[in-house]
C-alpha cells in the first residue's frame, strides 16, 4: 500500500505528544452498586488486586461494587467485528498523522474502510478542516488499535500501561497483509482472557481517576491516557452496557 514508509516519516505524532489528555472528561465514578459477586468475578478481582498491590497501585476497597460482568453474562464482540474495528482504527490513526490523501484513499479501497467507520469517525474522515480535538482523539486511537490486535492474537501481551504503544510495529501488522489475510490470521481470544484484562484495566483506571480527583499524578508510573484508551476499548469488546463504539463509557 505504500503508507508504512510514510508513517515512519510522519514522526508518530502521538509518541511526541506529552500535553494532550484524552481522559479528562470521563466520569469520576458511577453510583455504588451492591453486587453479589459470582465465583469467577471474585477470582478475577482477587487476581487483579494482587497485580495492583505488586505495583503499589491503590485498590478499590468496597467488596460489593466495581466488577466486570461474570463470564456467563457476557457476550464478547465477534471476531469479524473486532477485525473491522481494528482496520477502522488503523485508518483513523494514519489520517491523524497527516498521511497523504492518495495513501488514505488506497487503504480505503483495499480494506473497504468507509463501511467500517463509526459515525464520529466518518465525520473526521470526511472533514475538510478537522478540529484539533478530532485530530488528538484520532491519534490516541492507536492505543485502541493495539488492544484490538491483542484481542485478535497478533500481539502476545498487553504490557504494563506506563507508556504508549509502538505505532509503527502495530501498523506494520496490517500493512503486510490483505484484508482477507488479516481476517484469516486473526484468532479471537477467549472470554476469560478478555474479561481478565477488562477487570484489571477497570481497577487501574479507578486508581488513575482517584489520583486525578486528589490532584495527584497517576500511581506507579501509569499513563492515565493509555489506561483510559485501553479501558474504552476493552469495554467495547465486552459490550459494556451494550454501547456502540462512539458511545462507550469508562465508568469507575
Amino acid at each position: 500500500m505504500g503508507f508504512l514508509a510514510t508513517l515512519f516519516g510522519c514522526g508518530q505524532n502521538k509518541s511526541n505528544d506529552t500535553t494532550s489528555d484524552n481522559s479528562t472528561t470521563q466520569p469520576i465514578t458511577k453510583p455504588v452498586e451492591n453486587i453479589t459477586a459470582t465465583k469467577d468475578q471474585l477470582e478475577r478481582r482477587a487476581k487483579s488486586e494482587e497485580f495492583c498491590k505488586s505495583k503499589n497501585i491503590p485498590v478499590y476497597t468496597n467488596p460489593n461494587s466495581l466488577f466486570v460482568d461474570p463470564e456467563d453474562k457476557v457476550t464478547i464482540r465477534t471476531q469479524d467485528e473486532v477485525v473491522d474495528r481494528a482496520l477502522a482504527l488503523c485508518y483513523i490513526g494514519l489520517k491523524s498523522e497527516g498521511l497523504e490523501e492518495k495513501h488514505l484513499n488506497k487503504m480505503d479501497k483495499d480494506f473497504n474502510i468507509s463501511a467500517k467507520l463509526s459515525t464520529n469517525e466518518k465525520d473526521y474522515a470526511t472533514a475538510t478542516q478537522p478540529t484539533e480535538q478530532q485530530k488528538t482523539d484520532a491519534n490516541w486511537r492507536y492505543e485502541s488499535l493495539h488492544v484490538m490486535l491483542w484481542a485478535l492474537g497478533f500481539i502476545d501481551t498487553l504490557k504494563y500501561p506506563d507508556q504508549m504503544c509502538n505505532v509503527a510495529n502495530d501498523v506494520k501488522i496490517i500493512h503486510d497483509l490483505t484484508e482477507q489475510q488479516f481476517r484469516q490470521k486473526a484468532k479471537l481470544r477467549t472470554i476469560k482472557e478478555i474479561l481478565d484484562q477488562a477487570d484489571l484495566i477497570l481497577r487501574l483506571d479507578w486508581a488513575c481517576v482517584s489520583a486525578r480527583v486528589k490532584n495527584e499524578p497517576a500511581p506507579s508510573g501509569l499513563d492515565k491516557s493509555v489506561v483510559y484508551e485501553r479501558h474504552y476499548s476493552l469495554n467495547w469488546l465486552i459490550k459494556f452496557m451494550n454501547q456502540e463504539w462512539d458511545k462507550v463509557t469508562t465508568d469507575t
